[in-house]
């Protein structure tokens, strides 16, 4: 905290708070007198919550938090902006502060002394009007429930190297940011007054979707510090999301100062403001970047570069110390070439540091024409493209609009799962986050390895003849299962390789169960063919997997249908499916199996004296091995597993219960039936499925 108090300083700051603007001239001198200018650091606490009222406060520039303590737990946290007063009511009633006030940016506040203040009151009858119109609204929304003030977050994208696409990322993050939540975006781009040229050694891809601004940038001396010539300079109505084009001069040592006050400044007319940074490191650049709440550093996977990345990362954690919060720096990766030659876990190790995600390449046939604008050109990537699609996903998930698909288990009918992700692919409903338990495991792997609902079939279908099944059973002894589980773990990897979770195209949890602590065990790293195998365990019938200390089970066991990974991991629009049958599907079911079997037996031997007799054999082995101890296991493990289902299904925005009455638990054959079970529940859905994932559930109110 530091004062920076002069009269002139004073003078022009009352007259941009709306508080004092009815004022006159005079009033606004008297004002200044008595005032005081104090800097505030990003997590200082400028007033807690039970002191004595010592000031009048109001915020010049940065962002404040004000919340109540209760066990060091926030609560009732609101958001404070540019012009706004605070600490009004603990003055005017002489009580203690009831909310603490905490600098979430460099703030700039100007206090009045209590005293003074009271003094100001009683010879300004119109201040004393305005501070009790203000403070009627400001009771009017409490009752009613409006929030006039919203969180705005502070977004910089930056890059230690030219030629990754930073710029182009940051335009297509805004971009999605407005589609995705409908809310106000504003993309603002910082740089010297000259441009560096692309780096020649970076592949051309990577500048091919480069932008390009048509008009001049503003300075930055010339708007910092007036909030209406900020805004004037603002460029409104050209595209989806606003735009600023600042320089600066590389000289000027002032503007490492002046950079993070016109970002703050921004923060309360728009709810994302989104920052392009130059690719050369100096004050300016990480003083922005600490003020961020989020910062994207992009870097390719050369050694070189990572090491460059590495840096950046270390002068942050220098400079936020204990203020510092992985989560939320995040690591992209954009690799040089049209595939990346590290993979996420070695690049992990080699700058000690979790990778968030990576943008794919952009392909010439992935670029089309770019949005009209007067102001900026530069190419975006059709919708279908896989770059567009991680774009999308990383703009729903700041947003908080995500979507999450929970797969729940069910052996043989998981199959229907399928059926579903065809109607999602189909419709364009996008997926950020898939959950899958026991056979809902196994299709969500697939799926987000990179396979399509097509071939997802195709997988499926390798079990339409029943002989096949037998290509997965392998005795073992001791006797913990059935089946030892080794063939499926090869029949796995023929599917999955040596894919991770690292590798999947849409972020994965998959459910397992810790047979000795009883309790559920999230799976989100490593090799998948490894999560999948402890997944698809079922009790009795597939051995489970020992790792150290654990035993490990079909997650299905405890959780069927794990809705509440999604709800834990911040989804809030979750879209669950459960394939397991309720009491009524399975007596209905037993009811047709009943009626074929007489049907059958009424057949006479010389219409079909094969089938005669292979019915009565059939008939007379089902006698004798049913029910086997693998049904009786498998059916009693559903009937608690449905129940449980059932309970989960209840956080779900949008619950699918896909319609297989007379299906068999083991009867993967039944491909067809399955995938058109699957199809016909999503598409029962599909307006309320349009619905969830539209922008318009995501459009603020008019307050």
């Amino acid at each position: 905290m530091s004062g920076i108090s002069s009269f002139l300083n004073c003078f022009n700051f009352v007259r941009q708070i709306p508080v004092f603007s009815s004022l006159n001239w005079f009033d606004h001198q008297r004002i200044a007198r008595k005032a005081i200018i104090v800097e505030y650091k990003k997590g200082d606490i400028i007033a807690r919550q039970d002191s004595p009222p010592d000031y009048f406060y109001c915020l010049i520039s940065g962002r404040l938090q004000a919340y109540s303590e209760l066990n060091e737990i926030k609560d009732n946290i609101e958001f404070i902006h540019r012009g706004m007063h605070f600490g009004i009511i603990s003055l005017l009633t002489g009580e203690n502060h009831s909310l603490t006030f905490e600098a979430i940016n460099d703030s700039v506040v100007l206090q009045i002394p209590k005293t003074e203040f009271e003094k100001l009151l009683k010879s300004m009858p119109q201040l004393a009007i305005e501070l009790s119109q203000n403070l009627s609204q400001r009771v009017r929304r409490n009752v009613t429930g409006k929030k006039t003030i919203f969180q705005s977050t502070i977004i910089s994208i930056y890059s230690p190297v030219t030629g990754t696409g930073s710029s182009t990322y940051a335009a297509n993050l805004a971009l999605s940011l407005q589609k995705e939540t409908n809310k106000k975006v504003i993309f603002v781009s910082i740089h010297p007054s000259v441009r560096s040229a692309e780096d020649p050694s970076i592949d051309s891809r990577a500048t091919q979707a480069s932008l390009e601004w048509k008009t001049s940038p503003v300075s930055v001396n010339e708007i910092v510090g007036d909030h209406e010539r900020i805004m004037q300079s603002v460029i409104k109505n050209d595209l989806p999301v606003d735009l600023l084009n600042v320089y600066f001069e590389k000289d000027d040592e002032s503007a490492k100062k002046q950079i993070s006050p016109l970002v703050s400044a921004l923060v309360g007319d728009y709810h994302y403001v989104v920052v392009d940074l130059p690719n050369h490191m100096d004050e300016k650049v990480i003083t922005t970047l600490t003020q961020s709440d989020q910062v994207h550093l992009l870097v390719t996977d050369k050694k070189k570069d990572l090491g460059m990345v590495r840096r950046v990362i270390d002068q942050l954690e220098l400079n936020l110390k204990e203020k510092f919060r992985a989560e939320t720096i995040k690591v992209i990766i954009r690799a040089h070439h049209e595939r990346m030659y590290l993979t996420f876990e070695e690049i992990d190790k080699s700058i000690d540091y979790s990778v968030y995600t990576s943008l794919p390449s952009v392909q010439r046939e992935d670029l089309k024409e770019s949005l009209p604008s007067n102001t900026l050109m530069f190419m975006q990537c059709q919708e279908a493209s896989e770059y567009c699609k991680t774009v999308r996903r990383i703009a729903r998930e700041i947003g908080g609009v995500r979507v999450g698909l929970v797969l729940g288990g069910g052996a043989a009918l998981g199959v229907a799962h399928i059926g579903v992700i065809r109607v999602l692919e189909r419709e364009n409903i996008p997926v950020d986050m898939v959950v899958g338990s026991s056979m809902g495991a196994l299709v969500a792997a697939i799926w987000c390895s990179g396979k399509s609902a097509a071939e997802l079939e195709l997988v499926a279908r390798e079990f339409e003849k029943k002989l096949n099944m037998l290509k997965l059973f392998d005795p073992v002894i001791p006797i913990s299962g059935l089946i030892g589980g080794r063939l499926i773990k090869r029949w796995l990897r023929k599917h999955l390789g040596d894919k991770t979770f690292y590798s999947s195209t849409i972020p994965l949890k998959i459910i397992t169960y810790d047979l000795i602590r009883r309790e559920e065990v999230v799976v989100d790293s490593g090799s998948l063919v490894d999560a999948v195998r402890k997944s698809v365990a079922i009790p009795g019938v597939i051995t489970p997997v020992k790792v150290g200390d654990q035993v490990l089970i079909d997650g299905g066991v405890l959780n069927p249908l794990p809705t509440n990974v999604c709800a834990s991991r911040g989804i809030n629009k979750i879209i669950a499916v459960n394939v397991l049958q309720s009491p009524e599907d399975c007596s209905e079911g037993f009811d047709i199996v009943k009626r074929e079997l007489e049907e059958k037996a009424k057949r006479s031997f010389w219409k079909s004296p094969l089938g005669y007799i292979g019915f009565r054999i059939n008939r007379g082995l089902m006698k004798i091995l049913s029910p086997n101890i693998s049904d009786i296991i498998v059916r009693t493990l559903q009937a608690t597993e449905y129940v449980i289902s059932e309970q989960s299904a209840q956080q779900a925005d949008i619950y699918m219960h896909p319609d297989l009455v007379g299906i068999n638990w083991f009867e993967l054959n039944r491909v067809d039936e399955l995938i058109a079970a699957g199809e016909k529940a999503a598409e029962n859905v599909l307006p309320e499925l349009k619905k969830l994932v539209s922008a318009e559930q995501n459009k603020p109110s008019s307050s």
